[in-house]
């Protein structure tokens, strides 16, 4: 428990630190009298409501449970194409149902995650107030502990699509994570709807 205290501090106190420098240079840009170029690498603060469903087994049966996610992005843009690798904080809540020999038990439980997909994109709507964009990259989960298990690891790809207005950032996104270590066949089914803020 101690441990997962620490990580949470230290990550908390990171990201803080990062979105204080980000609103600086925000705050910066908007001041300068330059004419701002074209957007090649951009980062942010992102904040993200998922909901997450756990496949254990077929005796096993679960519901999508809303939780949340905290973290950074970072974009950089060569031309319509992109790439954005994340970093952060998740909070998943499930609820878990099974049966045997005509007995029924319902568990609920929370668990924590460090989460980092590295995303690749297209702007398949380049505007300069509006662009829509596709998405798919690999993600790699770490959970920290929650009352079921301890440390684990999960690997999986993320996919969605994004809308780009002024310096806000709305992704729509599906998450497919299996674990590595404890419990090969379950997995993980994520939606997620995130809003970020691009700081230049």
């Amino acid at each position: 428990m101690k441990k997962v205290f620490k990580a949470k501090h230290y990550f908390f106190v990171a990201l803080l630190c990062i979105i204080s420098l980000c609103n600086v240079y925000a705050q910066k840009e908007e001041t300068s009298k330059k004419v701002p170029r074209k957007e090649k690498f951009t980062f942010g603060p992102k904040v993200s409501v998922n909901i997450t469903n756990e496949w254990v087994s077929k005796k096993i049966k679960t519901e999508f449970t809303p939780g949340a996610d905290l973290g950074l992005f970072f974009r950089f843009t060569p031309w319509r194409f992109y790439i954005q690798p994340e970093i952060f904080y998740a909070i998943r809540n499930q609820s878990i149902e099974s049966w045997w020999n005509s007995i029924t038990t319902s568990t609920k439980y929370q668990s924590h995650h460090i989460g980092i997909p590295i995303l690749v994109g297209f702007k398949a709507i380049d505007l300069k107030q509006l662009k829509i964009r596709v998405f798919v990259g690999p993600e790699f989960c770490l959970k920290l502990k929650d009352n079921l298990t301890n440390l684990n690891y999960q690997m999986g790809f993320q996919a969605g699509l994004g809308f780009d207005i002024w310096r806000f950032t709305i992704d729509g996104s599906y998450s497919f994570l299996g674990n590595l270590r404890s419990n090969k066949e379950a997995h993980n089914n994520i939606f997620k709807v995130g809003v970020g803020f691009k700081c230049y």
